[in-house]
C-alpha cells in the first residue's frame, strides 16, 4: 500500500525547494531558480509550455529510458523560436516508482527556454497511461504555480502520450493547446490501444492546431479523428544548411546509405542490401558505401547479410564518420538510399538533399509526404524487394537528371525546409491561436480542475 500511495499520490503533489532535495517517495525537486523580476502582463512575451518526451535535456542517458535515443529536434525548434518565452518539461518514463525525479534545469542553453526534467512514474507497455499523464500533468500545474508561471499556450509533442498531459493542464488553465503529430509512436497506440481512440479524438478536437511532424500520418489519423484542416499544417523537423551543394562535374559510382547500425533492421538494410543484389546482376559497377557505427554485435550482424548476398566486393562499411564527412560523401554519391521502416521523419534524407543527391525513401513513412510534387527521388515500398531495385536502376541509369532536379528545386526545398521559414510559420500559428482564443469566462465548458 506504501508503494501504491507514492505511485499515485505523492507524485501529483510535487513541492519546489530553493536548495533542492527528495521526499519519501525519491522526488528530486529543483537544485536552482531563477530569481526575476515580476513582468507586466501587457508587455511580457507570450509564454508557451511544452510538454515533451523527446526534448535533449543534458542530463543524458543516466536517467534515460532504455530506448531513449536522442535527438535534438524539439530543442530546435522550441530554442529558435525566440519571439516567445518557453518553459519544457522533459518527460522520461520511470518503472519504478523510487525511481521518479523533478529537476529545475534553469535556463541550460538559451535565456528564453527554461528546463524542468521531469522523470514521472508510469508502467510499461502503457499499462495506465491516462492515469500517468493525469498525475504527470497535476504534477507540472503544481510547479507552474508555485514558480508562478502563467503560460498562455500549451504544445505536446506527441499526440498519445504528451497530449494527454498537454490536454488536461489545456483545459484546467484555460489555454489553447497545440499537438504535434509523431506517426511513429501514433501509430502504435492506436493500433494496439483501440481503447484510447475516443480520447484521442476528444484532445485533436480540443486543439487549436495541428502539428504535422510526420507528414505521411495526415490520412490516417483522419481515419480515426476529425482533423479540420484548417487547424492542421506541416512542422518539418528544422535544417540550418538550405543551400544546395551541388557538384556539376562531379561523376558519382556509389549510393550511400547512412544510419546507426544497431538498428538496421528499423533502417530496412537486409531489403536494400537484397534489392542491390538483384540491381548488381543487370549493372556490376554499381557499388554501396554504409555509413554509421554500432556495437560490434552490430557491426558483424551487418557484415553477415553482406556476405549472405555475395556483396563483399560491392558493398563497402565505412563506419562512423564526422557530421562534414558524410555530406561530403552525400553529395559525391549517386543517391542516398534508405528504405526505413516506421520512421517519424528522417532528417537524413534533407541532409542529402541539401548535399545534392537524389533519394531513395520509404513511402508511407519517413519524409513522404512532404515532398510529393517534386522529382527528388524515388519512393518505395520498403518491403518490396523488387521495388527497391527497379528504383536503384533507375536512379543509376538516369542519375543525372534527378540531380539537376535536386539542384532546380533548391527555392522550393528552403522554402519548406528552411530553419526561418519554418519558424516563421510555426510561430504565425501560435501567435494566432493565443490571440484567437477565447478566456476562460468565455468557454462553453468552464476549465477544469487538476
Amino acid at each position: 500500500m506504501a508503494v501504491l500511495a507514492g505511485a499515485f499520490g505523492l507524485f501529483g503533489r510535487a513541492r519546489i525547494g530553493s536548495r533542492g532535495g527528495t521526499d519519501g517517495a525519491g522526488n528530486i525537486f529543483p537544485v536552482r531558480r531563477r530569481k526575476t523580476a515580476p513582468i507586466e502582463a501587457n508587455t511580457r512575451r507570450p509564454l508557451v509550455l511544452h510538454i515533451s518526451s523527446d526534448y535533449t535535456d543534458g542530463l543524458g542517458e543516466r536517467v534515460a529510458h532504455r530506448n531513449w535515443h536522442p535527438t535534438l529536434a524539439v530543442n530546435n525548434l522550441v530554442e529558435g523560436a525566440e519571439q516567445f518565452d518557453h518553459v519544457v518539461f522533459s518527460l522520461r518514463r520511470r518503472c519504478f516508482p523510487a525511481a521518479s525525479f523533478l529537476v529545475d534545469l534553469g535556463h541550460p542553453r538559451r535565456e528564453h527556454v527554461r528546463v524542468f526534467a521531469y522523470g514521472h512514474f508510469g508502467l510499461p507497455l502503457g499499462i495506465g497511461l491516462f492515469h500517468s499523464f493525469w498525475v504527470a500533468a497535476r504534477t507540472i500545474r503544481q510547479v507552474l504555480q508555485a514558480e508562478q508561471l502563467r503560460p498562455d499556450a500549451v504544445h505536446a509533442h506527441r499526440l498519445t502520450f504528451d497530449g494527454i498531459a498537454g490536454w488536461l493542464l489545456a483545459r484546467a488553465l484555460g489555454i489553447p493547446l497545440f499537438v504535434s503529430i509523431r506517426g511513429e509512436v501514433e501509430r502504435k497506440t492506436f493500433k494496439f490501444k483501440p481503447t484510447y481512440r475516443p480520447l484521442m479524438r476528444r484532445i485533436v478536437a480540443r486543439s487549436t492546431g495541428v502539428f504535422y511532424v510526420s507528414a505521411w500520418y495526415a490520412a490516417e489519423l483522419g481515419k480515426y479523428t476529425d482533423v479540420d484542416p484548417a487547424r492542421a499544417q506541416l512542422l518539418p523537423n528544422l535544417v540550418n544548411e538550405t543551400e544546395i551543394r551541388s557538384k556539376p562535374d562531379c561523376t558519382p559510382t556509389s549510393f550511400v546509405t547512412v544510419f546507426n547500425l544497431n538498428i538496421w533492421r528499423k533502417k530496412g538494410l537486409k531489403g536494400l542490401l537484397a534489392a542491390f543484389a538483384e540491381a548488381s546482376k543487370r549493372s556490376p559497377t554499381l557499388r554501396l558505401s554504409i555509413v554509421g557505427g554500432g556495437r560490434p554485435r552490430s557491426i558483424m550482424e551487418v557484415r553477415g547479410l553482406i556476405e549472405r548476398f555475395g556483396l563483399e566486393s560491392a558493398v563497402r562499411l565505412e563506419g562512423a564518420l564526422p557530421n562534414a564527412a558524410v555530406r561530403e560523401r552525400m553529395s559525391e554519391s549517386m543517391a542516398l538510399v534508405l528504405p526505413s521502416h516506421n520512421e517519424t521523419f528522417g532528417m537524413v534524407y534533407l541532409e542529402a538533399l541539401f548535399a545534392g543527391a537524389p533519394i531513395l525513401y520509404s513511402r508511407g513513412t519517413g519524409i513522404d509526404g512532404f515532398l510529393d510534387d517534386l522529382q527528388v527521388g524515388i519512393a518505395v515500398d520498403p518491403g518490396s524487394v523488387e521495388e527497391i531495385a527497379r528504383a536503384l536502376t533507375e536512379l543509376a541509369t538516369n542519375n543525372t537528371r534527378y540531380r539537376r532536379a535536386v539542384v532546380a528545386s533548391a527555392g522550393e526545398l528552403s522554402n519548406r525546409f528552411g530553419r526561418d521559414q519554418v519558424l516563421a510559420r510555426y510561430a504565425r500559428v501560435i501567435r494566432s491561436g493565443i490571440s484567437s482564443y477565447p478566456r476562460s469566462d468565455q468557454l462553453a465548458i468552464r476549465p477544469s480542475r487538476l
